[in-house]
């Protein structure tokens, strides 16, 4: 290239640029020359439809797919280049005629066009709001099949809970600013592309077809969802095609490995007899299996593998490593007056189970999870005013495993032992029980291989066709827009099972031939299932309008909607109502929004199906004003603030709270001569006061930019909750009354309040750059009204406390010995306590241990703290990130597994006593199994979360504009304060769970 041109910021971002031609009254027009350019960004990737203007004309183009123009200007020209989301420029074209030109992005983006609530776009600058907004690339960084993993530690705000790694069943659980209720429903809404959908329509779209993902926190937007928007508003743009852009066919391939982090480490038949059963007979004062002949040859191997089996159940069952697989194809660009984005993808996830081969060659089935996307969003200028856009998405879902379920398998994988029965018996048939355990698990292998499948197969189609037409005809600003949508959800669930032959081997008879008992018969395959259907239709109408005149600026949306949603025969749940948003702004630096929202539900009785919901909030650019213009290092100081009122309808229970049951029980005879007459009883008293929970939220914020190009950006905000009208069940209603299935009344009120923020330096030159950025949300709720009876100690009373506590024992360590014992308070819980059972507190010191000692404690496993750092650089080609993202303050139930060798290890005995982390074994765990702070563990973690290396390659292939090649992983490693690693810290539970992986995943994306 003949020169090389670096821009630097301006004062706003740049917006594609419409010249107005000049009148020009010249009848002999200068020579023209030629210009070529490429137009790029600072990782040297090529800016598709950036826009070349020549200044003071109309004459201009836009870079095409690999970012090159062509224009012929005057000789003395100046081009004005510029791009959504970068610095515009000016430079003159005298004396060159081939350029590379490099935009550096407005990190400030104050004209950034962001969605709120209902699909009402306005810049960013504008936004009076609290919202947080994520990209599509930061999400495409994360290797995972659910939508809703790739969110940990990346929006502020936002909290997640991953339970699971079940393939198809692995979201993360979402909340915004935490928990506000003890309620039900603690989920956010879902809106994509400015309608109500389901979650699972979020948790399975695919990452290459999201634009933007924001999160609506405060009342300033959710308020216009009325009963809908208590909990926040997840708001998902999908990509679209631009506007002059020339067809870009973008393919991304991806080939992971998927491998279990943590799981139980079984002890050896031997060490699980000796250290656990034989103590539990002891301690019991019962007969064991185990006599010492039977633990010598068990020790020394000797033992019959088929009456004394030693079987790793959990290295039979479970690989640590599958495969995952992801493809996608996706066009967009424009006509002259058509755009369109249309998509398609593909996942494969495999399973940890074994024995597959068997599996596929016995039914032809492999367990696992497919899914497969369409997306297709057009946009057509029908006229001059008008526009219409046509979006239909389709998904398709398929589960397959073996047909006892993945739950059953985890849950007798928890609680078999080695010696519980082998895998075959001498003859080669499938093993039940064992010489020292009566036949009771069923053989694994047996369910994992031969006991039939099952599969569940879900569809899901939606589609919007809506229209915005012009009035400017009437009022100039004035456009009036509609809404039609439907989404159709079918599920099946199909399976085909049988039984499969197992013996109970017996030994060798006296005349030498082997006894078997058969239990297990085989039979065919057997069919069974089910279907569901799952409708929805949507119909919106809006009005709208924008006008500025001088340093004034109004915009006003008006709406009406209402939603049918048909599950299965069941009579439809409707939703509708009106909402209206205004906003007004002086001089681009003063901001004011109202929102009100007027809308309803079926569910709730007449005359109280409706609510009202007004929010209001302000916004202040204060940098903009002149006390300030000379403070050089403060780009951008804006200070909102916000207050409004939100409803949340998924309040629990059955439907039509406010009606009496009644069904026919009993009877009475009656007459002169006696005769029975059916009597009739209510199963519910109805609630003709159920309503909606309320929401009032308050909040305030800021946001500041500090240097050159706001290379230090920082912004935070303080929130308050007061949720009321959460429905609870009666308990200050006395027994007395003989009033029975009472229905929940709205009588609970929690308060949530805390901070959320984030701080980002970033810093780009010609070829390099890097970034880091730090977010948290710290959200702490109270309970201050529950409908609890005022208890007969005030410390049993949960009110003041978080939401997630409950009564329970506090634990003081074990008995050390029988004086021990004799000297503390007594403890009925088992017949008897010996030396190393839980030991807990006598509370109100009366001497025993019973109801009136238990206490509050937590069993709440989302965090109050969450947050995430992200950082990395790129150079030239190359781009690296890493994000970690912790959590603390959750707590929840942890009991490991007693067959695990590092379990075994911390269990009470005299000689273990003082690093004893664990009770006696002996039989009827009562004392143990009370209801205990002893089980709650802290689930506080650091993950590095994610990490990604890619490499832009050199252009080398003709009609190639970009070639990328990646590495990234999910859940690398993790730290936490679990003391035996046998799960993730957010798995804790009292059962075995299908553990959550790590991914190792190479990919390459390819633009044409």
């Amino acid at each position: 290239m003949d020169k090389q041109i670096v821009v630097y910021r301006s004062i706003e971002a740049a917006l594609p640029v419409a010249v107005k031609q000049p009148d020009i009254n010249i009848i002999q027009q200068p020579a023209k020359k030629q210009i070529t350019g490429r137009v790029v960004d600072a990782r040297g990737e090529a800016i598709i439809g950036a826009n070349i203007i020549e200044k003071g004309t109309g004459n201009g183009t836009v870079t095409d797919i690999d970012g090159n123009f062509t224009l012929n200007v005057a000789p003395n020209a100046q081009l004005q280049i510029s791009y959504i989301g970068y610095l515009p420029h000016e430079i003159p074209v005298s004396g060159k005629a081939s350029w590379e030109i490099v935009l550096q992005e407005d990190t400030r983006a104050l004209d950034e066009v962001v969605v709120v609530g209902m699909n009402f776009r306005q810049t960013k600058r504008s936004v009076t709001g609290a919202m947080a907004t994520i990209e599509t690339k930061e999400l495409k960084q994360s290797p995972v099949a659910n939508l809703n993993n790739a969110l940990a530690g990346k929006i502020p705000g936002l909290i997640t809970v991953q339970t699971s790694g079940q393939p198809g069943h692995d979201a993360a659980s979402l909340y915004i600013r935490g928990v506000s209720t003890y309620g039900s429903g603690n989920a956010p809404l879902i809106v994509i592309d400015g309608l109500p959908r389901d979650q699972s329509s979020f948790s399975q779209i695919d990452p290459n077809e999201v634009e933007t993902i924001s999160i609506l926190k405060d009342a300033s937007s959710s308020a216009l969802y009325g009963i809908q928007g208590a909990n926040g508003v997840i708001v998902v743009t999908t990509k679209r095609g631009r506007k002059e852009q020339k067809p870009v066919i973008d393919v991304t391939v991806q080939s992971g490995m998927l491998q279990v982090i943590r799981l139980p480490e079984p002890a050896s038949a031997y060490e699980y007899a000796s250290k656990y059963e034989r103590i539990e007979a002891n301690n019991s004062g019962t007969q064991t299996a185990f006599t010492d002949r039977v633990m010598e040859r068990l020790a020394d191997g000797t033992a019959d593998p088929y009456l004394y089996p030693n079987v790793n159940w959990m290295d039979e069952i479970i690989k640590k490593n599958s495969l995952q697989q992801q493809y996608n194809i996706n066009i967009s660009g424009s006509s002259k007056i058509i755009n369109y984005f249309v998509s398609g993808s593909m996942l494969n996830q495999g399973t940890v189970l074994r024995h597959q081969q068997e599996f596929n060659e016995r039914y032809g089935k492999t367990s696992g999870f497919n899914r497969y996307n369409f997306r297709s969003n057009i946009d057509i200028q029908a006229t001059s005013r008008l526009k219409v856009q046509v979006d239909l998405a389709a998904r398709m879902e398929k589960e397959t495993g073996p047909s006892t379920g993945l739950d059953e398998i985890f849950t007798i994988l928890r609680w078999i032992v080695p010696y519980s029965l082998p895998i075959y018996t001498p003859n080669g048939s499938l093993g039940y029980g064992s010489a020292v355990q009566v036949p009771y698990w069923k053989n694994v292998y047996g369910l994992v291989t031969r006991a039939g499948y099952y599969e569940n197969s879900k569809s899901s189609m939606y589609g919007t066709i809506s229209a915005i037409h012009d009035l400017d005809f009437i009022l100039e600003g004035l456009a009036v827009q509609g809404f039609v949508s439907f989404e159709n959800n079918g599920f099946s669930h199909t399976a085909r099972t049988q039984n499969f032959d197992s013996y109970h081997y017996k030994g060798i008879n006296e005349d030498g031939t082997p006894q078997y008992q058969q239990y297990g018969i085989a039979s065919t395959l057997s069919t069974g299932g089910y279907n569901a259907v799952d409708k929805t239709t949507y119909l919106d109408l809006r009005l709208l309008y924008q006008q500025k005149w001088g340093d004034h600026n109004a915009t006003l949306q008006v709406l009406c909607n209402r939603t049918l949603r048909s599950a299965n025969q069941e009579l439809p749940y409707a939703y509708q109502g009106l909402s209206s948003r205004f906003g007004y702004s002086f001089k681009n630096r003063y901001f004011v929004e109202v929102n009100l929202g007027f809308n309803g539900s079926e569910n709730f009785p007449k005359g109280n199906r409706y609510g009202f919901f007004p929010s209001g909030s302000l916004a202040w650019i204060a940098s903009d004003e002149k006390f300030l213009e000379n403070v050089t290092w403060l780009e951008y100081l804006k200070l909102r603030a916000s207050i409004g009122l939100a409803g949340n309808d998924k309040i629990g229970g059955v439907r039509w709270m406010y009606q009496t049951d009644y069904e026919m029980d009993g009877g009475y005879p009656f007459g002169v001569n006696p005769t029975w007459r059916q009597g009739y009883s209510a199963t519910r008293i109805g609630n003709p006061g159920v309503t909606w929970e309320r929401s009032r939220k308050v909040n305030t914020g800021f946001e500041l930019g500090l240097l050159r190009n706001r290379m230090i950006s920082l912004s935070i905000d303080y929130f308050h909750e007061r949720r009321s009208r959460i429905l609870t069940m009666p308990g200050t209603v006395p027994d007395y009354l003989g009033i029975v299935n009472l229905s929940p009344l709205n009588t609970g009120v929690v308060e949530n309040q805390g901070f959320d923020g984030e701080i980002s330096i970033r810093k780009n030159w010609k070829d390099r750059g890097f970034f880091i950025t730090l977010q948290g949300t710290y959200a702490k709720n109270k309970v201050i009204n529950n409908d609890q009876p005022t208890p007969a100690f005030a410390y049993q009373d949960l009110r003041g406390y978080p939401v997630g506590y409950e009564l329970g024992y506090k634990s003081v360590g074990f008995f050390r010995d029988n004086e021990d014992i004799k000297n503390s308070p007594i403890q009925n819980f088992d017949p008897k306590n010996i030396p190393g059972d839980i030991k807990y507190a006598d509370i109100n010191e009366d001497g025993v241990i019973d109801p009136s000692d238990r206490i509050p404690f937590q069993r709440q496993i989302v965090p109050p703290l969450a947050g995430g750092l992200s950082f990395g650089f790129s150079y030239k080609g190359f781009d690296f990130s890493v994000l970690l993202n912790g959590a603390a303050g959750g707590k929840n139930y942890f009991k490991p597994h007693f067959s695990d060798r590092r379990t075994l290890d911390k269990l009470w005995t005299e000689e273990n006593k003082d690093k004893a982390m664990l009770p006696i074994p002996k039989i009827g765990l009562n004392n143990s199994m009370s209801a205990t702070d002893f089980w709650s563990v802290s689930t506080d973690y650091l993950k590095l979360r994610n990490m990604e290396i890619g490499y832009v390659l050199p252009d080398f292939i003709k009609g190639v504009s970009r070639t990328r090649i990646f590495i990234n992983g999910q859940n690398l490693a993790i730290w936490d304060k679990l003391w035996v690693k046998d799960r993730d810290p957010e798995v804790t539970a009292d059962a075995f769970i299908y553990p959550i992986q790590r991914v190792f995943n190479f990919g390459i994306n390819v633009k044409f």
